[in-house]
């Protein structure tokens, strides 16, 4: 599982995002209040729906060039984060298919999708199943604890209609939260893919009887 270690550098540039992303979602509340920054539809939603979005993406596009339980805990995880992706979508319902997303229906054939693609690709990998338990439960994976400590930190203000005597700002809390989590899933999920495309082509070299670097003469020059 060497390529989801997240060492000190990883570790740094989070901490610089997290900031970052933290300073906006702080700086809409003097332009758009508690209740627009942290609503339906509004920035922080918008902004954990492109998180999730970038999680699924580099995550499918990392376990296509991993092996053995590096690929199982990434496609386990891209499924993850396609499920929070579609429960952060809300979209008004002015159709079929709308009305059929926002429906209990779409929840079950969720279900059926997710038990279909996890349990025979689980069940068929099986012998990868110890070094993944032992990976989570070793600290190797922190990005992944620190990002259900935001979400789950975010779910504890779900609603509260009121903190403090303010309006609004339980649901600025748990947005805020929830999108400092999903801001730690893409980036990790990027650091990942980074890692592997770069030991990919590490692995590959220099094409043999390839073109001369621009500069350099070839052999035969």
């Amino acid at each position: 599982m060497n390529h989801l270690d997240f060492p000190k550098s990883f570790a740094g540039l989070l901490a610089g995002l997290l900031l970052f992303v933290l300073a906006c979602a702080l700086a809409t509340v003097p332009f758009l209040g508690l209740d627009l920054a942290s609503g339906e539809n509004g920035p922080l939603e918008w902004t954990q729906e492109a998180m999730l979005m970038a999680a699924v993406v580099f995550s499918g596009a990392a376990a296509l060039g991993l092996r053995g339980p590096e690929r199982l805990a990434a496609f386990l995880a891209t499924l993850l984060y396609a499920v929070f992706l579609l429960r952060e979508l809300e979209l008004p319902v002015t159709g079929p298919i709308t009305r059929y997303l926002a429906s209990g229906m779409f929840r079950w054939h969720e279900t059926l999708v997710l038990a279909v693609l996890v349990l025979p690709y689980a069940a068929l990998r099986f012998r990868f199943w110890p070094a993944i338990l032992s990976y989570g439960l070793s600290l190797r994976g922190w990005p992944f604890a620190l990002a259900a400590l935001l979400v789950g930190t975010g779910a504890v203000f779900d609603g509260v209609p009121s903190l403090g005597g303010v309006a609004h700002l339980s649901t600025f809390l748990e947005e805020t939260a929830e999108l400092l989590g999903y801001t730690v899933l893409a980036v990790a999920a990027g650091w990942v893919l980074a890692r592997a495309r770069a030991e990919d082509g590490a692995a590959q070299g220099p094409v043999a009887g390839g073109a001369a670097p621009l500069g350099c003469p070839s052999r035969g020059a």
